[in-house]
């Protein structure tokens, strides 16, 4: 598992290859004093999102979003849906 750390206003690599199998993107921002981090799988483009004190280790807070990552992606490959609904309603309704 490869695992890319940014932030807001960290640059984005350009020109860099394919999304490797099983690559996560880690996104850290503070915001009101909490620390906000985003884990996103590369491949299905699935994210999930975890808060914490805005003193703890990136580390620390890091490692929690992949576990929840990880139990989002074994959640969705054991009931068939793996990729996310691009419109983000269950049904695949489109907003107006």
């Amino acid at each position: 598992m490869a695992v890319r750390r940014g932030g807001a206003g960290t640059p984005a690599r350009r020109g860099s290859a394919a999304p490797e199998r099983g690559e996560i993107y880690l996104e850290y921002s503070l915001l009101s004093g909490q620390m906000r981090v985003a884990a996103i799988d590369a491949e299905t483009g699935v994210e999930v999102v975890v808060f914490g004190p805005a003193n703890v280790s990136q580390d620390d807070i890091g490692q929690l979003a992949v576990r929840k990552l990880k139990r989002r992606l074994a959640a969705s490959a054991d009931d068939g849906t793996s990729r996310p609904d691009p419109t983000g309603k269950p049904d695949g309704s489109r907003y107006a």
